[in-house]
C-alpha cells in the first residue's frame, strides 16, 4: 500500500514540474525578446512619448525654415541690388573714360581748325588789301599808265583759301549716338554751334568761289602777260609776283570794265564777310 501510495504523489510532483517548464521557458523568452527590442519597455507609455517628440520636432523644424526662407530672400535682394548698383557704376565709369577720349580728340581738331583759321584770317586781311588797291587804281584816270599796277592786283579778286573744319571726330560721335557722353549742356551747345559756323562759313566760301564768266576777263587782260604772274609756291601769299615788265590793258571801255569791278566788289564783300565770321 505504501508503495501505491508514493506512486500517485509521484505522479503529482512530475506533474507540477512539466507545468513549471512552460514558464520557465516563455520567462526565458520574454527576457530574451527584452534584450533585442528594448524599446518595448514601458510599452504602454509608448505612444504618450511619441506623440510629444513629433509634435516638439515639427514646431522646430517649421520655425527653423521660415527664417532660413527670409535669411536667403534678404541675401538674394541684397546680392541683385549690389550687383546692379556696382553695373551702374561700371557704366558710368566707362561713359567717362570714352568722354575723356572724345574730348581728347576734338581738342586736337579745334587745335588744328584753330590754327588754320589763324592763317586764313591772315591771309583774308593780306587779300583785303590787295582789292582795295585795286579799286583804287581804276579809280586814277590813266588806267593804261597803271596797267602793271592793275594787272598785278587783279589777280587777286579770284584768290581762294578754303577751310575744310576737322570734322572726322564729330562724325563719328553724331553716327555712333556718342554725343550724349557729354553731359555738361554748355559743352554740348558749345561743340554743336562751332560745326554749324562752320558749315554755315563754308557756304559764304562756295559763294565766294564763285568765277566771273572768262570772257569779261579776257577782254581786259592779256592772258600770256596775266598768267605770269602767277607761280604754284608752298605759301598762297608768295603765289603772286608783281609785274616787271609793262603791261597793256585790251581795252578801257566803262561798261566792261564796270562789270568787273562789280564782280570784283562783290568778291571783297565776301572775304570780309568771312573774315567777320572767323573771328
Amino acid at each position: 500500500m505504501s508503495e501505491e501510495q508514493n506512486i500517485p504523489q509521484e505522479n503529482s510532483i512530475l506533474r507540477q514540474a512539466q507545468d513549471q517548464i512552460p514558464n520557465s521557458n516563455e520567462k526565458n523568452v520574454n527576457e530574451k525578446n527584452s534584450q533585442h527590442f528594448p524599446e518595448d519597455i514601458g510599452a504602454p507609455n509608448q505612444p504618450q512619448t511619441e506623440n510629444m517628440e513629433v509634435h516638439h520636432h515639427g514646431h522646430v523644424h517649421h520655425q527653423k525654415k521660415w527664417k532660413e526662407y527670409l535669411f536667403q530672400f534678404l541675401m538674394l535682394f541684397l546680392a541683385v541690388t549690389l550687383g546692379f548698383v556696382v553695373e551702374n557704376q561700371r557704366e558710368h565709369y566707362i561713359e567717362h573714360q570714352r568722354e575723356k577720349k572724345f574730348a581728347g580728340l576734338l581738342y586736337e581738331d579745334f587745335k588744328t581748325d584753330t590754327g588754320l583759321l589763324n592763317r586764313i584770317i591772315k591771309v583774308k586781311e593780306w587779300r583785303k588789301g590787295k582789292l582795295d588797291s585795286l579799286f583804287y587804281f581804276f579809280d586814277l584816270p590813266d588806267l593804261q599808265g597803271n596797267a602793271a599796277a592793275i594787272y598785278y592786283y587783279s589777280c587777286f579778286v579770284d584768290l581762294s583759301y578754303g577751310f575744310a573744319p576737322s570734322d572726322a571726330t564729330i562724325q563719328q560721335l553724331r553716327s555712333s549716338g556718342s554725343l550724349r557722353y557729354f553731359r555738361n549742356q554748355r559743352l554740348y551747345n558749345s561743340i554743336t554751334n562751332y560745326y554749324s559756323q562752320c558749315k554755315w562759313y563754308q557756304s559764304v566760301e562756295d559763294a565766294n568761289n564763285l568765277n566771273l564768266n572768262q570772257s569779261i576777263i579776257a577782254k581786259i587782260f592779256q592772258a600770256k602777260s596775266l598768267n605770269s604772274l602767277v607761280s604754284i609756291a608752298p605759301d598762297v601769299m608768295d603765289a603772286l609776283q608783281y609785274p616787271t615788265a609793262s603791261m597793256q590793258l585790251l581795252t578801257t571801255d566803262k561798261l566792261i570794265l564796270n562789270e568787273f569791278l562789280l564782280y570784283a566788289n562783290t568778291k571783297k564783300l565776301n572775304n570780309d564777310l568771312a573774315m567777320m565770321v572767323c573771328v
